[in-house]
């Protein structure tokens, strides 16, 4: 079973506007509160894709209740361990503009950190996806902390976490890990101009210990180096985006609920890309059929 650690969940509140004025009174046409956070996001799409994971990570005051009920109503099978203060709320604007004001969250020491990966590390998962921001109270290398439990065990892990934690993260040869540009960039100090300067720094990543390099491209779609050094290049889909948030999400869900359900490599990462490019058209996260929707339809125009 896969399993998704998220150590700074959030819920997330969508507000849409007709328009946004600073300094005056706002009020929104329309209200989304949603399960929020890259590792949870990640088990709400491998669900839709019929692929069974568990989530865990920190939850903490009335916010993590509330958090812990939706994913119990979403049947998300999950444990999440408790912590003082609260589980942070993200506010989303939608007007003219995408403005995301994100909470700080609780504070989590690195011994809390080194309980939930010991728990972990007794069960049999044969995927650990690691996703999202650190809570502000624990430092940059509290991923590699984490995967100290994890040494020599069969375990594939997953990363979707960007600056040090990354570089922390690759010596443990994590089998994916999935940088946009902007964070493969940052990752070596550089500005990537294009495709090609992107596959060139996706294959150092692997020179530095990933297995598998997915490299997301926003509007442009995705590429990826595999464990067999070949590169993959899928388009966006066409579409009006609505919503950006969750789209890597999506992206990373679809893609290993495929890679699950034994799919090539291509056609995982063409369905992950379509999986992401449905979220982008929508508020939420897109369906497993809104994304074979999608790739289906661009097949039969070819």
């Amino acid at each position: 079973m896969i399993c998704t650690v998220t150590l700074n969940p959030a819920l997330d509140l969508t507000l849409c506007l007709s328009s946004l004025e600073q300094g005056k009174i706002n009020r929104s046409l329309s209200e989304r509160l949603a399960p929020g956070g890259k590792g949870i996001n990640v088990s709400l799409v491998l669900k839709s894709f019929g692929v069974k994971s568990f989530a865990t990570g920190f939850a903490g005051g009335g916010s993590g209740e509330i958090l812990l009920g939706m994913l119990q109503r979403e049947l998300i099978p999950c444990d999440f361990l408790s912590v003082k203060g609260m589980t942070r709320i993200n506010v989303k604007l939608r007007a003219e503009e995408e403005t995301d004001i994100n909470g700080a969250g609780p504070d989590v020491s690195l011994s809390a950190v080194r309980t939930l990966a010991a728990s972990l590390s007794e069960e049999n998962f044969s995927v650990l996806v690691l996703a999202g921001s650190l809570p502000r109270s624990l430092p940059s290398d509290a991923y590699a902390v984490f995967l100290e439990n994890f040494r020599g065990k069969d375990v594939r892990i997953v990363a979707d976490v960007s600056g040090k934690a990354l570089a922390d993260i690759l010596p443990f040869s994590p089998w994916l890990v999935k940088p946009n540009l902007d964070e493969l960039g940052e990752l070596f100090g550089v500005r990537i101009g294009g495709r090609e300067e992107a596959f060139a720094y996706a294959r150092k990543l692997r020179e530095r210990g990933a297995q598998n390099v997915i490299v997301s491209l926003g509007g442009e779609g995705a590429l990826m180096v595999d464990e067999e050094d070949k590169e993959y290049f899928v388009p966006a889909f066409e579409g009006v985006p609505m919503d950006t948030v969750g789209a890597g999400d999506s992206l990373l869900g679809a893609f290993l609920a495929c890679r699950e359900q034994g799919m090539s490599v291509r056609d995982s990462l063409e369905l992950g890309v379509a999986a992401g490019s449905a979220t982008a058209f929508r508020h939420g996260l897109a369906t497993a059929e809104e994304a074979r929707a999608l790739l289906s339809a661009r097949k039969n125009r070819t």
